[in-house]
Order: structure tokens, then sequence, then C-alpha cells
């Protein structure tokens, strides 16, 4: 390619990298352009030189992709909530294909694995039931938004399109009600409000918010929450906690109660949940049984195996599970979720459900030693993976089948390719969307005890 001006390139977009963004070639250097589509000639401009390999910044589209669309959302290009609102949904999914497809080939060395087709949904917005609003000011007013990618400028009114009409109006009542009660906002060091956590539970029509600061809590949150309960009957708790952390869980500290309850119940398919604010629960209700219905076909039980759900959380897979297998053992580390699921198991008048709270990589080597023998072994971990001690474990106790569950294709496979060297075979992927307009796919995937 040669240089329109001093930094400025015309640039032809071959792929996408792991993230959704445009890969080209500049004199034979890969350059990575967010926003740039495949097929599609862009004029860059060049925003950093690193290691060989740049990255840059569409300043003009001169040839467009015919799956170019102009964003629902207005303020799309600052806020770094979505990736791919510029792209048609069908070309979404192909994307999302291909991340997949290419994490295997490069990653996992499986070269002759076809990645099934991504199960889409039939409207690919509003469909969050969670969110974490960030705090901050705008002028006199508070304003809650999500922050520009890779900075801590925070956008207002950003990603509304993905939640309910419903949380999209409260969280302009908030903005109103803090800015009436002139609530302090954290900034600069200052300690204060700086996030909220808003759930709903799509099947009953709740809501619970957790208010959490950096330092003190407002001596006027009784007042606050009383507002939001007179305004919004969908409201049925308003919480608070203080997370001092840089980093990790939103929730470091106890929830407490200010008005209402701390729990809201959700169904999924049949099923019933209880849900509390730290727990994991997936953030999309609509996909979250398709999802765990490719899981019931992967386990392919018949009503007689055993079964252990790693990383089980609130048990919504476990309870799935449960329905077809002779027992189920569930293993979670977070103490509430263990408190969760056994309420849920008994909610749902289910018994063979047995839950341990503890770290999977820690319980299933004990599994191991006491000499159990499960037949399946599903595992949900979060985006760092699994633990190698996990994967050893269902390696020694020569489960049939494996199930695995996961929102980050790249650890997905270099786990996948450690059971396969340990005498596992590759069955079928299937990728699920849980996270429409943006690059994040969800995969459910099966693997087979190859017979000696």
């Amino acid at each position: 390619m040669t240089g329109e001006q001093k930094s400025f390139y015309r640039v032809k977009i071959s792929g996408y990298a792991h993230d959704g963004v445009g890969v080209g070639r500049i004199e034979g250097q890969v350059i990575f352009v967010p926003g740039a589509l495949r097929g599609e000639e862009v004029l860059v401009e060049i925003d950093e030189r690193r290691k060989g390999v740049l990255r840059g910044r569409v300043k003009e589209v001169l040839c467009p992709s015919a799956e170019r669309l102009e964003p629902t959302c207005a303020v799309y290009a600052q806020c770094g909530g979505c990736q791919l609102q510029h792209v048609t949904y069908a070309a979404q999914l192909r994307i999302k294909q291909e991340i997949v497809q290419d994490a295997l080939q490069r990653i996992g060395g499986f070269k002759d694995v076809s990645v099934q087709p991504v199960l889409g949904m039939e409207t690919p917005w509003r469909y969050r039931n969670k969110g974490c609003f960030q705090v901050g000011r705008r002028k006199d007013k508070v304003s809650l938004g999500f922050f520009e990618e890779g900075t801590h400028c925070l956008v207002a009114e950003s990603c509304r399109h993905l939640f309910s009409p419903k949380v999209t109006s409260l969280v302009d009542s908030l903005e109103e009600i803090l800015s009436a009660f002139q609530v302090k906002v954290a900034q600069k060091g200052v300690p204060g409000l700086h996030q909220i956590l808003i759930r709903e539970s799509r099947a009953k029509g709740e809501i619970l918010l957790v208010f959490i600061y950096s330092g003190k809590y407002c001596d006027k949150k009784k007042a606050i929450a009383r507002e939001i309960f007179r305004k919004y009957s969908e409201v049925v708790g308003v919480c608070q906690s203080e997370n001092t952390k840089a980093a990790g869980s939103i929730l470091d500290r106890k929830v407490e109660i200010i008005k209402g309850r701390n729990w809201l119940e959700d169904k999924i398919g049949s099923l019933t949940f209880i849900i509390s604010p730290a727990s994991f629960f997936q953030v999309n209700s609509m996909q979250t049984n398709v999802l765990y219905e490719k899981v019931l076909e992967y386990v392919a039980l018949s009503g007689e195996a055993e079964v252990v759900d790693a990383y089980c959380g609130i048990g919504t897979i476990s309870l799935f599970l449960a329905k077809r297998a002779r027992k189920v053992t569930g293993i979670e580390i977070v103490p509430e979720a263990v408190a969760d699921a056994r309420k849920n198991a008994e909610r749902n008048g289910i018994n063979n459900v047995e839950f341990v709270q503890g770290k999977a990589e820690k319980i299933m080597p004990q599994m191991v030693t006491r000499g159990a023998r499960s037949q399946v072994v599903v595992v949900d971990p979060p985006r760092k993976g699994c633990d190698r001690e996990l994967l050893d474990s269902i390696i020694t106790v020569r489960a049939q089948r494996v199930v695995y569950v996961s929102c980050n294709p790249a650890t997905l496979v270099r786990d996948l390719r450690y059971l396969a060297d340990g005498g596992y075979v590759l069955k079928e992927v299937q990728p699920v969307d849980m996270f429409p307009q943006t690059a994040h796919v969800e995969c459910v995937v099966l693997m087979s005890k190859v017979e000696d």
C-alpha cells in the first residue's frame, strides 16, 4: 500500500481478528483497523506501532461493504460496549463463527473441525438482564453510562439499546433522582458513588439495584430508595455495597439492603431460579434456554449417568441436567451462589443434586481420590478457562463425555487441546450468540473419550 499523506494509507481489509476488528496489510505489515469490514478499502490513520504490528483508525470508507449499516446507537463510535453495530446481524454471526474457527486452527491446532453456524436471535436488541453502569458528573447533573474503550471517560446514554425499555427509563430517572439529592460521585481519587448494578428478571418483570460506593455510604440512601420505589413499582430491592478494589469483582464486600430485598426470581425454561446480586446468571435470558438445550443434547443422558457440573454458579445447568441424570454434583467457589443453588433445587423440587462449595480444581481431584467415576463432566468456567488440575482430574476420571461451555474462544481451545492430548476427541463446536452487537461469542463443545 502507498501512503496518501504522512501517516494515511489506503488499506484493503482481508479478514477479522479475534475481537472482530478488521485486518489488513501495509507494505507487508499487519494492521488492525476497528470498524473496518472485510472487502472494504479504507483510508487509515496509523495510531500505534508495536513490534511490527500496526493499529489504525478509519478516516474514510472508500469502498463500503454491502454488509455495512448505520449504527443504531448515537454514541456507538465513542462507547466501548459494542463492536459490531455497524454490521448486518447475519454478518455478525458469520464473523463470530470465523473467530471460533480461527481460534481452533491457530491456537488449538484443530485443522479438520468444522464450527456449526452460530445460533442467533430473532431480535438481537434489548437482551441484557444485567448492567453495571458507571456513575459520573456532566456539569451539575449525575450521569450514568459506560466508559469509552480503553479509557475512564464516561459516555452518557451508552448501550441503552441493549437493555429493556423499562431499564432504560429507570436509568434516566436515576440520573434525575441522584442529581436532585446531590449525591456525591466518586472522581479523581475522591470516594463516593461510582457504579450502579441493575439486574432485571425478564420472567417476573422485577428489578434489583445495588449502589456501589468507593467509600462512605450516602446519608440520604433511605430517602433515595423511597423515591425509587415510589416511581417504579417493578423495583423490588435497593441495596448498597462498598468496593475499594481497583480490579476484580464489583461486589467485594457484603451487600446491605436499604429497602426491599436482595434477590430476584427468574426462569429458564420450566425452572425457577433465585438470583443474588453477586451470583452468576447468563445476561441474555432469551438465549440461555437455547444454550442449555444444546448442553442437554450433548450430554445425551439416559437417566442413569452421574454428572459433575464444575463452576456451577447458582445451579442453572445442574438443575437442567438433573432432569435426565441419576445424580448431579455441582461445584462452585462462591458461597452465596451455592446457597442460592440449594434454594433453587428445593424450589424446583429436585433432590438428585448435591452442591459443594469450593474451587472446582481442588474438589474434582478429591472426588477422584475417593473413587468417583462420573460418566459426564460439564464445565462452564470464567474467561480464564479451566485450571490444569481440573483438566487432569477429568482425564483421570475417564468421563465418557465432556461438555465445555465457554465465553472465551482462546482459553476454550487451549483447554480443548489439553483434553485432546489426554485422550479425548473433539466432536462438535456450537457457537451461541449471547451478546449481539458485540464481538463476544459463547460456545458449547462436545468431547468424547477415545476408546482404548
